[in-house]
């Protein structure tokens, strides 16, 4: 089977509407099984001293760790996050 990433891509924007990702603002600037590059604001994802809270950063980290996963392993394999 042939994995296209453009509609691998745009499967993640249909089932990532309203999940932890989109609420904390992550954005995939660039996908591809060799490299993987996103942001996330800092503002609204902050601890109580106003700094970037560490949870948001594994949910960056896990989130994007997974997007690359699956475009690594093809559209044979389900990849999710067990561990951090």
């Amino acid at each position: 089977m042939e994995f296209n990433k453009d509609d691998y891509m745009e499967l993640l924007k249909v089932r990532g509407r309203g999940a932890l990702g989109e609420k904390m603002g992550i954005e995939v600037i660039e996908a591809s099984p060799e490299r993987m590059v996103g942001t996330m604001p800092v503002e609204g994802n902050t601890q109580p001293m106003g700094l970037l809270h560490g949870g948001a950063s594994v949910v960056l980290a896990e989130s994007l760790g997974s997007i690359a996963a699956q475009l690594h392993a093809g559209p044979d394999r389900r990849i999710v996050g067990i561990e951090v």
